[in-house]
């Protein structure tokens, strides 16, 4: 799409948008573009945004350099020897007797403490170091007291030196290290290395321990704790012997005693669950036999005995065995001899009676043995033996059971003693090593624990140093403070500038085109040309929105403000117009600028304001050129916009309007002059022209104005347009060189249409 094209596709849009105007409300507004709006803020105004950041730029990047902290430090250092540990008050509940870590990060705390610090005050304002003062890499104590003298002073405040000592000490342990870094900062670059000499040398004179006096007291203070842990070991060894002594055990060995107590209860058991078998047979043996007499079974006797087996019986006499089987054999062959014999014969009843016998002797026996059971071992077992022992097993194994209570007593309060003895063993130990180690460890010690290694010294080059940094920042702040200050103007008074801006612009309404700047238009041809175009676009655009071409129409050009060339926009119309050969009249109706009659020298002429006064036309409109007309404000001072009636202005406009095609009413301001609103109401239609560079921030209201009097508003006009606003609303179509060629020459042949064959068209075009 060309750049026209273009053009003509943004002012069809901002077109239907005025059109559309006060119709559909609920049409979404299109989404603002950050760019246009950067655009619209500073049309115009990059020059000086650019000239007045380059003058603020370096100003305030100058005055950064210049304010800029420069911070000057000095680093110390102060070794803590890893292998001596720290010992604190030893007891019983002492667990951290070697904890290095936080006695270091303690000695760094107190680095900064007020006594050290005030310290550090009196010994400058005394002019004397200490006597434990530092004198690594070849320090001079007397210089450094005597630079800080002239920042401290011999009188004043004392707690505000220390304030300014501390707001610039740092104290800190790296990790992982024994070391303690001292480092102080200040603008002054000879002060920080002299004040962490004098804090080293404070703090070594008032926490740096006397080596000799702290390992004969550490060693003291372990034998203390060795002898009270011996004695309570003492103590521990004694509880434990008379434990066993007060016991009615006398043994050490209580486990293996609550073991064979255990054992011994499960015996117990085994035979509570015999007996309690036993009592069941006798129980069942009685309830069968008063069963088997017919009687009724009732509570067990305690004499109830266990009926013993054949079994129990051969046990007690063993002749038993051998007459049952006699008998057996002697029932065999009484069985023979029957089958043999008759029941009458001899041998029959021999063998029979010698059965007899047998079994005469069984039962004697059996009776004898039974007699021997129940006098011995069947003496124990009725019922209420069965249960008396039973009851004595109870008691037996209540007594051992109360034993083994007392027995696990004992071997508890044995465990404790044990577990005290074993901490106590430990605990001196452990005290012993740590005398061995004070032992091995005696001359180090008396070379101190806490030892300054290094010294500070002045720095070649500053700690912090934020002078370039902050020189690019005020460099580039005072672009973007140009840059605010002319954004936050174009926003308070937005400008017009160019065509874009009031395309965007919804609130302008219809666009209809742009005027150039006029005052080189006589003597530039092309330029001329150019301004011409433009106006005749005007024009041509305010006629296709004309419903009714044949009757007059009565155009008002106005604008929202003095000064924004509506005089000039209302004389080119006019003459695009009358160069059309429409009949077309200028009539001048501002009142008080009266700038149309005094353009054509005829600001002395009668015109409106005799017109009006009189109610008739009588001559009052002059002859410009061709079919331009004038009709001048007229002469009578008497008659101003005070005295101005619309029925009168309208008259008169229907009188213009049977005599001319067109009538351009060069009108006051809309928000400025009284007579806008009259001339408004009598008119047609209305152009608003603004002058490029001239707020437009009351231009809606002056939209609303015309629009509210009943007048068609036809669109805005940009006055005095830049060069490439002109040029694309306003250029002129070339003709090609070979058509210009045949109008000079008519024997010019025409290049042909490659799709149309010899013989369709050839000709002429």
């Amino acid at each position: 799409m060309s750049e026209i094209d273009q053009a003509k596709s943004i002012e069809q849009f901002t077109g239907s948008m005025g059109a559309n105007a006060g119709g559909d409300a609920s049409a979404a507004p299109p989404a603002a573009n950050p760019l246009h709006m950067v655009q619209d803020r500073l049309q115009n105004r990059w020059k000086w945004v650019l000239i007045v950041g380059a003058v603020l730029g370096p100003i305030l990047a100058i005055v950064a350099y210049r304010l800029a902290p420069v911070r000057w430090a000095s680093v110390g250092y102060v070794q803590l020897i890893s292998e001596l540990k720290p010992l604190v008050d030893q007891t019983m509940d002492t667990e951290r007797i070697d904890d290095f870590g936080g006695f270091i990060a303690t000695r760094a705390t107190l680095m900064r403490s007020d006594r050290v610090l005030e310290s550090v005050v009196r010994t400058v304002r005394s002019g004397k170091p200490s006597a434990s003062a530092s004198t690594l890499a070849g320090r001079d104590p007397q210089a450094d007291i005597a630079l800080l003298q002239r920042v401290i002073g011999d009188s004043g405040d004392e707690a505000e030196a220390v304030g300014f000592l501390r707001s610039g000490l740092m104290a800190t342990v790296p990790k992982g290290s024994n070391f303690i870094e001292v480092k102080f900062e200040s603008s002054n670059p000879a002060l920080p290395a002299a004040v962490v000499n004098l804090v080293l040398d404070s703090f070594m004179t008032i926490y740096g321990p006397d080596a000799e006096t702290e390992h004969t007291e550490q060693m003291a203070k372990i034998r203390s704790l060795a002898t009270q842990v011996r004695l309570r070991l003492e103590k521990f060894e004694e509880d434990r012997m008379a434990a066993v002594k007060d016991s009615e055990f006398f043994s050490p060995d209580m486990e293996s005693l609550i073991e064979a107590r255990q054992e011994k209860i499960q015996l117990l058991d085994a035979r509570m669950e015999a007996l309690a078998a036993q009592q069941k047979k006798i129980e069942r043996q009685y309830r069968e036999r008063m069963i088997a007499r017919g009687e009724e079974p009732g509570e067990m006797p305690p004499g109830a005995m266990f009926e013993p087996t054949m079994f129990e019986l051969e046990k007690i006499d063993p002749r038993l065995v051998t007459i049952r089987q006699q008998i057996e054999d002697q029932s065999v062959l009484l069985a023979l001899a029957r089958e043999k014999y008759r029941p009458e014969h001899p041998a029959l009843q021999r063998i029979a009676v010698e059965l007899s016998t047998k079994e005469s002797l069984l039962r004697a026996a059996r009776e004898g043995a039974l007699r021997s059971w129940r006098e011995g071992v069947g003496s124990t077992q009725s019922f209420g033996a069965l249960e008396r022992e039973k009851q004595e097993i109870i008691a037996e194994k209540r007594l051992v059971g109360e034993g083994i209570e007392r027995a696990n007593q004992v071997a508890m309060r044995l465990v404790k003693i044990d577990r005290d003895i074993a901490a106590e063993q430990a605990e001196l130990g452990r005290l012993g090593e740590r005398l061995r180690e004070l032992d091995r460890e005696a001359e180090s010690i008396r070379r101190g624990r806490v030892t300054i290694v290094e010294g500070a010294s002045r720095r070649g080059a500053p700690e912090s140093d934020k002078r370039i940094q902050l020189a690019a920042v005020g460099l580039g702040g005072g672009f973007i403070a140009s840059f605010a200050v002319f954004f936050l103007l174009g926003s308070v008074d937005p400008r017009a500038y160019r065509v874009a801006q009031l395309q965007r612009d919804g609130k302008a309404g219809r666009w209809l085109g742009v005027v150039p700047d006029m005052s080189g238009v006589a003597t530039d041809p092309a330029a001329k040309e150019l301004a011409s175009n433009c106006v005749h676009r005007i024009r041509n655009k305010i006629e296709a929105r004309r419903q009714d071409v044949g009757a007059g129409y009565a155009i008002m050009v106005t604008s929202p403000f003095q000064g924004d060339g509506k005089t000039t926009v209302a004389v080119a119309l006019a003459w695009s117009y009358a160069e059309s050969g429409h009949r077309t009249v200028l009539v001048d109706c501002d009142f008080i600028g009266r700038a149309l009659s005094h353009q054509f020298k005829h600001l002395h002429s009668p015109g409106v304001c005799e017109v009006l006064r009189r109610g008739a036309l009588a001559g009052e409109v002059v002859a410009i050129d061709g079919h331009l007309s004038l009709l001048p404000v007229g002469a009578d001072l008497s008659f101003s916009a005070s005295n101005l009636q619309i029925g009168a202005l309208r008259r008169l406009f229907r009188t213009l309007r049977d005599q001319y095609d067109v009538i351009i009413v060069d009108s006051g301001p809309v928000t400025a002059s009284v007579e806008a609103i009259p001339v408004a109401s009598s008119c047609d239609g209305a152009v608003m022209a603004i002058r490029r560079g001239r707020s437009r921030s009351r231009l809606p209201e002056s939209v609303k104005e015309l629009t509210d009097s009943g007048i068609d508003y036809l669109g805005l006009v940009l006055n005095y347009a830049d060069a490439d606003d002109c040029r694309r609303y306003g250029s002129i179509s070339k003709m090609s060189v070979e058509v210009a060629r045949a109008l000079s020459d008519s024997a010019s042949p025409a290049t042909p249409h490659p799709l149309l064959g010899s013989g369709r068209g050839g000709g002429s075009a």
